[in-house]
């Protein structure tokens, strides 16, 4: 391919595309994209272990493709981006090339959105956990209640009211038992 056409295609694509020279340093096959200046420095300090195994990638003479990433790197305005590094090897030139990953950011929206959804579930299961056991307090004390009432000799339409709370207490228990299963 020709590298002019190299020249339009790779910033179109938001690449940022480097070969490597006999000593070690880069030279850029393309403008680099306007998000890889957050990046800075064409020596890749930022690179670490990364620039190290391209560099063992590319002494093994094997040809191919190595990739790394997602990489995370915060700008200067202390937003978070995120990047992969490939590193090639093909018809004996070496190149590093940088692309901006957004599929890590929209898939880290999604997690946290996700997250957030099942943190606020768990605390509508705990409220309601917690009104369950009131629920079943206010039932035993209700029960308490109508065995001390049962105690007292009441009258035929009493015990027939007495039955009737017991019976709804229960029914409120158990329904609260299961909204919280």
């Amino acid at each position: 391919m020709n590298e002019d056409v190299l020249t339009d295609i790779l910033p179109a694509l938001d690449y940022a595309a480097f070969v490597r020279a006999a000593d070690g340093s880069f030279t850029p096959l393309a403008p680099a994209p306007k998000w890889f200046s957050r990046l800075g420095d064409v020596t890749f300090p930022f690179l670490g272990h990364i620039l190290e195994e391209a560099v063992q990638f590319w002494n093994e003479g094997t040809g191919g493709v190595r990739d790394w990433g997602p990489c995370a790197e915060v700008d200067a305005a202390g937003n978070e981006f995120h990047y992969k590094v490939i590193a090639l090897s093909v018809a004996n030139r070496q190149c590093l090339v940088f692309h901006l990953d957004t599929e890590s950011d929209r898939l880290r929206e999604v997690l946290t959105k996700v997250r957030r959804e099942m943190l606020a579930a768990e605390q509508s299961r705990n409220a309601l956990s917690l009104t369950a056991m009131d629920v079943r307090l206010i039932r035993e004390e209700i029960h308490r209640l109508l065995g001390r009432l049962l105690g007292t000799a009441p009258t035929e339409l009493q015990l027939d009211l007495l039955r009737k709370v017991s019976s709804r207490c229960d029914e409120l228990a158990d329904g609260t038992d299961r909204l919280i299963r």
